[in-house]
């Protein structure tokens, strides 16, 4: 399929409008490589110079689809660790005590706070989440992008350039680590709900550890909490590979592809937490390279390995066992461990090196040992002291018992070196009867071993390995999560230990695994529609097993639960919503409230009360603007004339007293009044008030069958004035100096605005008029006319 449709699925929907321009630039390069329309062809042995002028322009355009790229991630990485910050200060205020020691009640709101505060931390999580998504698509898509380009053209050089100026540059979005964020939001986290879990153990009165020496415990599930509580990597990761499963144990195993590891990490951190700090290189992602993916991972896993595990066996008695296993006795029967191999030795940069041995009764027996020994122990050397290997006194007879081990089966060689960066997570809700254990590895690196060390060439896993084991009555939690997500593929019955023999062996007699075909293909899957975040997920309260429900996302993120219920999902109240509600006594006999009555437009006014009249009123008399200019303009050369008593008692009418029928307050007042002097000759339509009302158009109403009156005065001196100064700037126009060429020029075009302005107003002042005559109508567009001409004559005569 290709890129360009499933860039906007892959990438954040509510952050589509910073996506790349993927189709555009492709089509731009699809359209300047491809041969024919009159395109030239260069000749053999010069440059192309149309060639590295269009590499030059697509260089720019994908220089500043980058930088606007860069932008956005920048941003987005600032906003998310400003959430966190303010986070952490939030939760310094919850911590302190607000209630005394001896009160153990635990107010409602405080409940609702650590809900509110946990919901906060998990929406930075799912941003981080979907920054990293939105990060690894635009990533993808300049790898193709230039890919197309190398590919369409033949020339490299754009990629290299683009690679050494923009993409190698340590400020590049492509090179951003989120391991800052995702470090702070899981420690964040982690307090917020240690913090909640102490102050319910407070309230009931129990200590810690209290539920797991309880009684009935689960001995397999004591042995891994043993090697929890040590704080030591390389007991968690012993103890993960020996601890045999117990009677409902499970082993899954999952291939992460390396631009899902964060979005991965923020998934798990919902139901578990990090055992020790992560590893620093589970977040960053690739590069962006033509390179192989084989030959990146392992430059990058000799480079920043944190885990490393020799093992030791014979190569084909192991495949041999492991063949006649089924996919379900590899991952629940009863007794088995990841680890089949006989020894296996386990470091890292900063711990001893731990030695896993089986013994006569196939059990595991430990011993810990000093790493710069591992060589002598496995080498068979003559030479070699346990006391010197052994890290104390203690484990010196662990350290002979393992040599001896090695000694009697003379079969038992080194096979391999693994290495990887490991992180390793814990469940949250791990307790007596339950517990979940978790370790991803990226970067992984295999290399064929003689006798300590490795000296063959390194072969590096396609893909990021997830272990997930779990044990006791689990149900739901991160296995479900998981199997949901479109972040990991399940592969039933995966042996890493099988693989690595394979691969570095040869061996005919060793039949290849049958997970090979998935190693070819790409494993990245759509993520599903995003959905909305529902508001019930505000209000939660942390508790120990208020992260089993699926990972919760923000409007930003998409969804990695899937549902095939279709039964909507009711909201949860808050805490207060539980509280016993006072009873309030009401008066008897007490007026109930009126009926709320809504308004609708077809109503009639009169109808109901007055005070519910909802009325619109709009006067039909109301001129608009550009005729309120007019009327004062007119209003400067009219007269107003004198109403008759006919047509005031046609006005007054029989309900409108007169003058001379008002009171003598008012007859004192109105018997004098000042003569309004006007000195205009335009004529201006009478208006007469009495009381508040106004009525217009008097001479209308009066004289309905009046003859069409004549042009307007206002339009006839318009009109003379225009053709006036038309004729002055001819005049001029003729007679200017060519000394003065510049002023007589002005003057020429200020006389043409001038008349042309005076031309529009008659006309628009005879536009006005409801009754004109047809002569008065041929006489006003002949002006027109010909005062533009004229115009337009003249201007064409002066500029030549």
């Amino acid at each position: 399929m290709k890129y360009g449709e499933t860039l906007r699925q892959r990438s954040i929907p509510a952050w589509s409008h910073y996506n790349i321009d993927y189709d555009d630039i492709k089509h731009y390069i699809k359209e300047q490589t491809t041969p024919g329309k009159g395109k030239t062809v260069a000749v053999p042995g010069r440059v192309d110079e149309k060639l590295q002028q269009f590499e030059d322009t697509l260089f720019q355009i994908l220089k500043d689809q980058h930088h606007r790229i860069d932008l956005f991630v920048r941003s987005k990485a600032g906003e998310i660790q400003r959430r966190l910050d303010h986070s952490k200060r939030q939760l310094k205020s919850l911590a302190a005590p607000a209630t005394p020691v001896a009160d153990r009640r635990i107010p409602v709101g405080r409940l609702e706070r650590y809900g509110k505060l946990e919901n906060d931390v998990l929406k930075a999580g799912d941003e981080i989440r979907s920054l990293a998504r939105f990060t690894s698509t635009q990533r993808t898509a300049l790898r193709k992008l230039l890919k197309k380009y190398k590919k369409w053209t033949g020339s490299g050089q754009l990629e290299e350039r683009f690679c050494g100026d923009v993409l190698d540059d340590p400020k590049s979005f492509v090179k951003l680590d989120l391991g800052p964020l995702l470090d702070d939001y899981s420690t964040t986290l982690q307090e917020i709900r240690s913090l909640y879990d102490t102050r319910l153990r407070q309230r009931s009165g129990e200590n810690d550890g209290a539920e797991l020496k309880a009684s009935g415990a689960s001995s397999i599930i004591t042995d891994l909490q043993a090697a929890l509580d040590s704080g030591t990597k390389v007991a968690f990761d012993d103890a993960i590979a020996t601890v045999p499963l117990g009677d409902s144990g499970t082993f899954a195993s999952y291939f992460v592809h390396l631009e899902n590891i964060v979005e991965l990490q923020v998934l798990l951190l919902q139901y578990s937490r990090f055992m020790t700090p992560r590893s620093r290189a589970n977040s960053h992602a690739s590069p962006v390279s033509s390179t192989p993916q084989s030959e990146t991972s392992a430059r990058t896993s000799s480079d920043t390995a944190d885990y490393y595990a020799l093992e030791a066996d014979d190569a084909e008695r192991f495949a041999q066992e492991q063949n006649a296993l089924t996919i379900i006795e590899r991952e629940h029967q009863i007794g088995s461990t990841p680890q089949k191999a006989k020894m296996c030795v386990r470091w890292n940069n900063t711990e001893e090196a731990r030695v896993a041995f089986q013994t006569r009764s196939n059990v595991y027996r430990n011993a810990t040992m000093k790493k710069k020994f591992v060589s002598a122990l496995l080498g068979r050397d003559a030479t070699f002291s346990a006391k010197k290997a052994a890290v104390s006194a203690e484990h010196e007879a662990d350290v002979i018992a393992a040599k001896q081990a090695l000694e009697k089966d003379s079969s038992i060689k080194s096979l391999y070196l693994y290495s990887a960066c490991r992180s390793r997570f814990v469940g949250i809700n791990n307790s007596s009867q339950r517990l979940t254990m978790a370790t991803l590895d990226t970067h992984t690196c295999i290399q064929k071993a003689e006798g300590a060390g490795g000296d063959g060439d390194k072969i590096a896993f396609p893909f990021a390995v997830l272990l997930v084991r779990q044990d006791g009555a689990v149900s739901g939690g991160m296995l479900a999560a998981l199997d949901q997500s479109h972040l990991v593929e399940r592969v039933r019955g995966f042996s890493m230990e099988y693989h690595a023999i394979w691969q570095t062996s040869k061996s005919p007699n060793i039949p290849p695994p049958f997970w090979l075909p998935v190693l070819d293909r790409d494993i990245r899957k759509l993520p599903p529609p995003a959905m909305k975040r529902t508001p019930s997920s505000a209000n939660r309260t942390p508790t120990s097993s208020g992260s089993n429900h699926g990972a919760t996302d923000s409007t930003t993120a998409v969804e990695t639960t899937r549902s095939n219920s279709t039964v909507p999902e009711l909201d949860t109240p808050t805490l207060r919503s539980f509280r016993k509600k006072r009873r309030r006594n009401h008066p008897h006999g007490a007026a109930q409230p009126p009926q709320q009555k809504y308004w609708s437009e077809y109503d009639h006014p009169e109808d109901g009360e007055a005070s519910e009249a909802y009325v619109i009123y709009m006067d039909p008399n109301q001129k608009s603007a550009f005729e309120t200019v007019f009327d004062k303009l007119g209003g400067l050369f009219s007269r107003p004339q004198k109403i008759d008593e006919e047509e005031e008692a046609l006005l007054n009418g029989d309900a409108t007293p007169k003058d001379s029928e008002t009171s003598d307050d008012e007859d004192e007042t109105n018997t004098v009044k000042p003569r309004v002097r006007s000195y205009g000759t335009l004529r201006q339509s009478h208006r007469a008030t009495s009381g508040n009302q106004r009525i217009t158009d008097l001479e209308t109403q009066a004289h309905p069958h009046s003859p069409k009156a004549s042009m307007p005065h206002f339009t006839a001196i318009s009109y003379v004035a225009s053709l006036v100064i038309l004729f002055v700037a001819y005049i001029l126009a003729a007679t200017g100096r060519h000394k003065l060429r510049y002023q007589v020029d002005f003057g020429v075009i200020f006389a043409i605005c001038s008349s042309l302005i005076f031309a529009i107003a008659g006309f628009a002042s005879l536009l006005r008029q409801q009754d004109v005559s047809y002569l008065a109508w041929t006489f006003g567009i002949i002006v027109l006319v010909v005062d533009a001409i004229g115009s337009g004559g003249l201007l064409a005569w002066m500029l030549g």
